[in-house]
């Protein structure tokens, strides 16, 4: 069987989700003028993206398990652009955090659903090709903020790019999914004895899962620290114009871009570990300098090198949740850990917001650095699973 439609499907939903949230993160300074809202009530707002990515969680894992990952990816393609619509004509706080209910919804969808399609076809393709998929949500990410900085350069508003973006992102989406490989629902066995000794068993490295689901959470959060606060930073810190705002989500990408293209080598080399630790550190340094960036030239290459840190350190934490347990509870431990990891990601850095309240943007930023030492302090801990 050839596996290159469902490679290239598999791609276009990964670019689809980095694009859509990349388009949504250049155009919040464009949204926040319009709404009128402060930086609290903007990271309050944020929060709802949590919760309309844990329901998605909820929805889309039971219909991979049941349904297949084919369908499942259709309909959170489709969602994904669809919920772009929300930030488009958002012009009331009520609005917005209805839009941003939804669009937490759409990437979480999508997420839960093409990592399984991912999945389904790495073991079909027979040798490692996961970090592959996932460097086309940093293309996705380097696409929607350059076209989001071209639009806002020609002067279009945000009802303009993201409505007409979003509808091609669903349709174009809805038709690829045809090439996808056919649905493989998880959910078939009927030994009821064996499963539930087998969950027994799983539930021993219960505290590991979670353990894994926090750590990557802290990546993600310091990833999603990028994609809502890089524009407005550059905005209000480092007194940029809104076009220009959006190159900070740019060269935030070409360093996830750069560091995706070479992780599997890496990997392979070093290990795993040593991807999640360096590039955690290397992470945390590079948040930690932004608070402190005097220019422009300096915050661009710093949020370049936050990218090529960060790049590896998520998508290993899921393949270490895939390898915690009983072999049989793999596909559920890994996707506890995405659940966790893009509930933290899509509200964790909602909390950026809040930290406003005592402190200036930059600072509130730098403390991302937490949470990649948060990652490299617990990774001993995390190992000792396999003791």
């Amino acid at each position: 069987m050839s596996l290159l439609r469902p490679k290239i499907a598999v791609c276009f939903f990964f670019l689809s989700g980095g694009s859509a949230l990349a388009l949504w993160a250049v155009h919040i300074p464009l949204i926040e003028k319009t709404v009128g809202i402060t930086y609290s009530v903007l990271g309050a707002l944020l929060m709802l993206s949590g919760l309309g990515g844990f329901i998605a969680m909820q929805l889309f894992g039971y219909l991979v398990d049941h349904v297949g990952s084919k369908t499942a990816t259709r309909i959170g393609g489709v969602a994904v652009g669809l919920s772009l619509l929300g930030p488009a004509y958002a012009n009331t706080p009520l609005t917005l955090g209805i839009a941003i209910l939804l669009l937490g919804f759409g990437i979480a969808g999508v997420d839960v659903a093409m990592n399984a399609a991912a999945l389904q076809v790495e073991k079909e393709n027979h040798r490692p090709i996961f970090t592959f998929f996932h460097l086309f949500w940093s293309v996705g990410g380097l696409v929607g903020a350059a076209l989001g900085f071209a639009t806002i350069s020609a002067g279009l508003v945000q009802s303009q790019t993201l409505s007409t973006i979003g509808i091609a992102l669903s349709v174009f989406g809805f038709f690829i999914a045809s090439w996808l490989l056919p649905n493989k629902p998880n959910a078939v066995s009927n030994d009821r004895a064996a499963d539930k000794q087998s969950g027994k068993q799983n539930r021993r490295v219960l505290g590991f899962v979670i353990l894994a689901g926090l750590m990557s959470a802290s990546g993600a959060i310091i990833e999603g620290v990028a994609h809502d606060w890089s524009a407005l930073y550059l905005r209000d810190i480092q007194l940029t114009d809104p076009a220009t705002a959006a190159w900070g989500l740019v060269a935030f990408n070409i360093g996830m871009i750069t560091g995706r293209i070479f992780i599997d080598r890496i990997v392979e080399r070093k290990g795993r570990g040593f991807v999640i630790v360096w590039g955690s550190l290397s992470a945390a340094l590079a948040i930690g300098l932004q608070a402190i960036a005097p220019n422009l030239t300096l915050s661009l290459i710093f949020w370049f090198l936050l990218g090529l840190g960060i790049s590896g350190v998520v998508p290993q934490l899921f393949a270490a949740g895939g390898e915690i347990g009983e072999a049989s509870h793999s596909g559920r431990n890994m996707a506890r850990v995405v659940g966790i990891t893009y509930i933290g990601g899509l509200a964790g850095p909602s909390v950026i917001g809040l930290l406003t309240l005592a402190m200036p943007l930059n600072f509130a930023i730098g403390w991302g650095a937490v949470l990649g030492l948060f990652i490299v302090f617990s990774w001993p801990r995390l190992q000792k699973m396999d003791k």
